[in-house]
């Protein structure tokens, strides 16, 4: 396995899915993928005596951009803190202490260069300062579309509304004792309703739209300015990123039941199951296939390699080829 990457089996990752879908274990969640975790290195190499930092207020190019300057250092704070407490890497100031401290000095709470970032790094003790600006859009315009009048089978002309929406972040990471930059990075995520790309129906979909509802633009923005948040949180601290794979129904009930059990992050038991449908219909690609899935995730990848190789040549199917290839490149093959 490469240095610094972890595979980790998603017990509690499973009974979210549980949660999400109903009684997974009474067969009512068939079509709910498999999630995967795998943990990630830092992009950038931020020294290790950089530890305790501090985010400032995020400028905004207009008066209407301030709420979303709040909202990328707010959304900033929620994620490095998560990671925080996971990795243990870094040490966040509380950013009401933070702006508690820059008020009593009579301080803009907004940061927007390298001295100013080190000489409120030095008041809030730390080694490093992060700090940014934010820059949003959003516009609608009206549109139509031809489309088939089921009742009369003729064509009507449909009138919709098109949104747009773009959020950029500018994102700099200071250190506060030498007043060198550490990471300087921008980030723009756009949201394109009429585009119907994968993106924005992702942000569709996670805001709880589908179909032709559009969702508020100060919620894509939102959404957005999260992405962006997200970006750079895996450039500059340990993190973890998951994927989702849809299992294989298999040929026999019991490997139904593996898929139930493995959801429910019992993962030993499911590959039981696996094996004794192995045993009932040696053919069976599926079954190898979701025997290799369990064995990535209980982070076995020469196991699951094998699984996964055995299944292709059982079957000609690229979902089983991108899963081998997957792996090798997870145990640095």
């Amino acid at each position: 396995m490469r240095k610094g990457l972890i595979v980790r089996p998603l017990y509690a990752q499973a009974m979210i899915a549980i949660s999400l879908c109903g009684a997974a274990l009474l067969g009512g969640c068939e079509d709910q993928p498999l999630s995967l975790t795998y943990d990630r290195p830092a992009e950038y190499q931020i020294p290790q005596s950089v530890k305790r930092i501090a985010i400032a207020e995020f400028g905004a190019a207009s008066a209407d951009d301030r709420k979303y300057g709040d909202i990328a250092a707010d959304q900033l704070a929620s994620q490095l803190d998560e990671f925080a407490k996971q990795y243990g890497r870094f040490e966040l100031v509380d950013r009401k202490r933070l702006a508690a401290i820059l008020e009593e000095r009579d301080m803009q709470l907004a940061i927007g260069d390298s001295g100013t970032a080190a000489q409120v790094g030095k008041l809030a003790n730390v080694e490093a300062m992060i700090y940014g600006t934010v820059t949003t859009s959003a516009r609608d315009e009206q549109a139509s579309k031809m489309s088939i009048d089921f009742a009369s089978r003729s064509p009507k002309t449909v009138h919709y509304t098109k949104r747009y929406c773009m959020a950029s972040v500018n994102f700099t990471m200071d250190d506060v004792r030498t007043g060198k930059t550490l990471a300087s990075v921008t980030v723009t995520r756009e949201y394109d309703s009429d585009q119907g790309g994968d993106d924005a129906k992702k942000i569709a979909k996670t805001l709880g739209f589908g179909g032709d509802d559009q969702p508020p633009a100060d919620q894509i923005l939102n959404r957005l300015i999260a992405d962006c948040v997200t970006q750079f949180v895996q450039k500059v601290s340990p993190h973890s990123v998951s994927l989702s794979v849809k299992m294989e129904k298999g040929k026999t009930k019991i490997v139904a039941t593996g898929n139930k059990l493995a959801r429910a992050g019992d993962l030993d038991e499911a590959a039981e199951c696996y094996r004794r449908g192995l045993s009932a219909k040696p053919d069976d690609d599926g079954a190898m296939f979701n025997l290799g899935l369990v064995c990535e995730a209980r982070g076995d990848l020469t196991a699951a390699e094998e699984w996964y190789s055995k299944a292709f040549a059982m079957k000609d199917n690229e979902k089983y080829i991108l899963a081998r290839k997957r792996v090798r490149m997870e145990n640095g093959q």
